[in-house]
């Protein structure tokens, strides 16, 4: 698989569609949820998607959505937490990543800290694309 799946699922997940902890509250920060007033709301107050604490390698392994709003959101604890996630050498990462498999949109897995547990409801009705 190389590690560039790796590194555009971060990409996904932070630059794109990313949420912060501050002040005691979500946050978005992520530029597509940024320029798009329904996901900020989706992202933020849907029941629908799960919203997992930040972790780099669970991050890196999970699948997105390119085309409708994410399943799941990564919750990072503000700016200076992403900064140490992101500035470091991932040579190590990808090697432990190698051969793992990809974690589907959906999954809550046991060692997630779960800030909230979806429904999934938007997906489940086809999203966007419902009749």
């Amino acid at each position: 698989m190389g590690m560039l799946p790796n590194l555009a699922r971060l990409y996904w997940y932070t630059v794109e569609f990313g949420l912060m902890k501050e002040a005691g509250a979500l946050r978005i920060y992520g530029a597509g949820i940024v320029s798009s007033a329904t996901e900020s709301v989706f992202a933020l107050d849907d029941p629908s998607p799960n919203r997992i604490g930040f972790d780099l390698e669970r991050v890196m392994r999970t699948l997105y959505r390119i085309d409708d709003f994410q399943q799941v959101y990564f919750v990072i604890d503000g700016l200076e937490a992403l900064k140490n996630e992101t500035l470091k050498d991932f040579g190590p990462v990808y090697e432990r990543l190698k051969g793992q498999d990809d974690i589907a949109i959906d999954a809550v897995l046991p060692t997630d800290q779960v800030h909230t547990r979806g429904t999934q409801a938007y997906a489940a009705k086809g999203g966007r694309f419902a009749a």
